[in-house]
């Protein structure tokens, strides 16, 4: 059998929560055996979309993550369960056996996405299945089903490009499309003017491996230069015909914020 994989386009997402919806409607009190127990309606959230506010006013973006158990091939859960409840199917989603689960908790902390719960009335681990039961009839996750933006994908041919937290070395199956990276961002104005310069040239470039990006000021004197490797070093170079360039040195340990950067306009005009 194909493993089975998840992509999650975090452009395509708007915070819909309309996956966290329908996940509670196809397992809260219901039950699909052997793959899992009925959800509590509360304290779970198989599916949840985290909210990032990024950057600093008046520059401010908002991205939405989709999270939910990763399916992962070396996955800690599997190997901290004493009774060997956690296990992987033949396609790749990883399952808990509700039978042989004691409900000691152990595979809680060893998650290090923090995606699994405990099911106090039925004393049982819990987590998103992938919707084993809909995948065995040929039916695709219902947050998969249910997103209007196609922000999440399943499959055997997806394009495999980006992980949530590859340090955690978990190998995990579900896969990401613009994970939020650190941007630099501000905004250029004539320093002898009450206005701002448009269509200036922004370079990033990378002081480690040399490599550079650009981007050009808008009608607002905003630029935005995104995807940036984080913890690298850049310098940050804006260039315009009537004005002197501006250079600065940046550490992209977060979203950078330049503020206002006020041009000269060249001696020789």
């Amino acid at each position: 059998m194909s493993q089975k994989n998840f992509l999650i386009d975090v452009d395509k997402c708007t915070g819909c929560n309309l996956c966290v919806v329908a996940c509670k409607d196809e397992h809260v009190d219901s039950s699909y055996t052997p793959w899992t127990k009925p959800q509590p309606e509360g304290g779970q959230f198989w599916m949840n979309v985290k909210p990032v506010e990024r950057g600093t006013i008046p520059r401010v973006r908002m991205n939405f993550l989709p999270t939910m158990c990763q399916h992962c091939e070396d996955a800690p859960c599997i190997s901290s369960c004493p009774e060997e409840a956690i296990k992987t199917r033949e396609d790749g989603l990883v399952w808990i056996d509700a039978e042989l689960c004691t409900g000691c908790g152990d595979c809680q902390p060893a998650c290090p996405y923090d995606v699994i719960y405990k099911n106090d009335d039925l004393n049982i681990a819990q987590k998103c299945t992938g919707c084993a039961h809909r995948v065995d009839e040929g039916d695709l996750p219902r947050c998969v089903d249910v997103c209007p933006h196609e922000a999440i994908s399943f499959g055997d041919d997806l394009d495999t490009a980006e992980l949530l937290h590859p340090e955690f070395d978990a190998k995990p199956r579900v896969y990401w499309k613009g994970l939020p990276k650190p941007w630099v961002t501000g905004m250029v104005v004539d320093s002898n003017k009450d206005e701002v310069v448009i269509r200036a040239t922004v370079t990033a470039t990378d002081l480690k491996d040399g490599t550079s990006i650009n981007t050009s000021s808008d009608e607002f004197g905003e630029f935005w230069l995104k995807d940036l490797t984080p913890d690298h070093e850049y310098r940050i170079e804006i260039c315009h015909a009537v004005f002197e360039n501006y250079s600065d040195t940046v550490t992209t340990t977060s979203d950078c914020e330049l503020g206002t950067i006020a041009l000269r306009t060249k001696s020789n005009r």
